[in-house]
């Protein structure tokens, strides 16, 4: 019991809180400097992994700030917007012209990235979904920041027709859409069935009013199918209209040829992409 008291006085001592603390910063620089490292070599992702790990290790601007570069340099300048939030809000930022310079800097490249999206929505209450998370936006105007690629919108209302689509959202880009949802149809009344009444009645046959006769089979005067004129009259038509539909196939070939030349090898355009910084 007098070892374990030793150990855990031991433990609690300034000298070993220190030395914690020494090791956490270190383990913190480390990361911090493979992340550069990383980052030099455009391994973006692996860079944010070690920013980030970083960070959790010890705060500081010069790491938040590569998050946010790293997340911009990652097609994902919402999320770089948010960090660089954070890293306005540092003292040391605040209180530091050149940092807060940039930032200013950064922050212009990251909204240029973003896509802007301008819904009108009809009702004005109705919910929105953005890619399946809910939105905290409301009312009838609301304009979602987006980042490059496929995203899917839903708008929902208990007494409307729900509302879905999918929309491409170009880096930089601005684009409005006005969704207006219907209602859902009324439910239609089931109509009573009219009542159906039967009134009884009586047939009398008096003995002998009453025969049944059986009629004689008709007479088969069909003639045998190939000898009938019209039987050969029919066969013309067919091989006519054989012929038409082998003209129509020809046709239809000749319009599936590549409209851009016998090898198919058509000629595609791609948006130039900014990836300097």
């Amino acid at each position: 019991m007098l070892l374990a008291a030793t150990v855990t006085v031991a433990a609690g001592t300034p000298e070993t809180a220190a030395a914690q603390e020494a090791g956490t910063r270190a383990e913190a620089r480390a990361s911090f400097e493979k992340g550069i490292a990383l980052a030099k070599a455009d391994r973006w992702a692996d860079a944010l992994t070690a920013f980030r790990r970083s960070a959790r290790l010890v705060s500081r601007p010069s790491t938040s700030y590569n998050i946010a570069n790293a997340l911009y340099r990652l097609e994902r300048p919402v999320e770089a917007l948010s960090e660089l939030k954070e890293y306005d809000r540092m003292p040391e930022v605040r209180s530091d012209p050149a940092a807060r310079e940039r930032s200013a800097t950064l922050r212009t490249l990251i909204r240029d990235a973003v896509g802007e999206i301008r819904l009108i929505v009809t009702p004005d209450d109705a919910r929105l979904f953005v890619d399946e998370w809910p939105s905290v936006l409301e009312g009838q105007e609301r304009i979602l920041l987006l980042d490059p690629g496929t995203h899917s919108i839903r708008v929902t209302h208990e007494a409307y027709e729900p509302h879905r689509q999918e929309l491409r959202v170009e880096r930089g880009g601005r684009q409005a859409h006005a969704i207006e949802l219907q209602p859902l149809p009324s439910p239609v009344p089931i109509a009573a069935a009219p009542a159906l009444s039967v009134t009884g009645s009586t047939i009398a046959v008096a003995p002998g009013d009453l025969s049944l006769s059986t009629p004689e089979p008709a007479q088969d005067d069909r003639k045998r199918f190939v000898k009938r004129p019209g039987f050969w009259v029919m066969i013309g038509v067919i091989a006519a209209a054989g012929i038409g539909a082998g003209v129509a196939v020809a046709v239809l070939r000749k319009d599936d040829a590549p409209s851009c030349g016998t090898t198919g090898d058509c000629a595609t355009t791609q948006g130039l992409t900014v990836s300097s910084f």
